[in-house]
């Protein structure tokens, strides 16, 4: 682990913090490290900060996770940390594989969670923090409120899928069949690729972020990265500082 980040105000950071991490689990019974039912996650989590002008900075970032062994996790790609009312896509998992944990692979703008899902997961995230007061006021605000707001621009790269580190592929939604009460009958599936570069989904847009009665509150709006501002964005109301 490394960190020499300085953080002049709330959400904006300047220097370079990144952790490695390996997490091993056992089932609670004897005997259980030789029972074969071990769970092991690999991942680094990198965040870069450059400062542009005073309190105006760009922020990358690049994660990602790797689980194998006879129980592993599954990644689900999509939406936001702290999303308040997150939407599901019906991706289903892969049917040979065992899962014993679950979590998300975020942030990942201009699709709901479960874009595709998987025991590995990377993603990269690119981000403009403008704090449009306190860059372009130069004496102290007392309002929390305008002193912390701060006017956002950002692309999301990401992808999950099964299989080995190497196996990573564009992601895509995979759309069902429906009977009259809307479940899914099976009969036929249609996957569509999800916009984006390469083997990564990508989306991008916009959002503002702010102190509000003591929370700190984000608001993005996100387009799916298959052309400049088209088909319905996507909202999301979070909550939590950074990425």
């Amino acid at each position: 682990m490394h960190d020499n980040t300085i953080n002049p105000i709330q959400n904006i950071w300047n220097g370079l913090r990144f952790k490695i991490y390996l997490d091993v689990n056992l089932p609670v019974y004897k005997n259980s490290f030789g029972s074969g039912t071990k769970t092991f996650n690999l991942g680094f989590d990198a965040r870069q900060y450059v400062k542009i002008y005073r309190n105006f900075i760009w922020a990358g970032r690049a994660a990602a996770d790797f689980s194998w062994g006879n129980q592993k996790l599954i990644y689900y790609l999509g939406g936001v940390d702290g999303w308040i009312g997150p939407q599901f896509n019906s991706n289903p998992p892969a049917p040979d594989q065992n899962y014993a944990f679950q979590s998300l692979a975020v942030n990942m703008r201009g699709y709901n969670q479960n874009i595709a899902n998987g025991n590995n997961a990377f993603v990269i995230n690119s981000e403009l923090r403008l704090p449009l007061f306190a860059t372009l006021i130069n004496r102290p605000i007392n309002n929390a409120f305008l002193r912390n707001f701060q006017l956002v621009q950002f692309i999301d790269l990401g992808s999950a899928w099964n299989g080995k580190y190497n196996g990573i592929k564009r992601p895509g939604q995979y759309i069902q069949t429906l009977d009259p009460s809307g479940i899914p009958t099976g009969n036929v599936t249609v996957k569509i690729d999800a916009g984006g570069l390469g083997p990564f989904a990508g989306g991008y847009g916009f959002g503002m972020r702010s102190t509000l009665m003591g929370y700190f509150m984000k608001l993005d709006t996100a387009w799916p990265m298959k052309g400049v501002f088209v088909g319905k964005p996507i909202w999301y109301f979070s909550l939590g500082f950074d990425f």
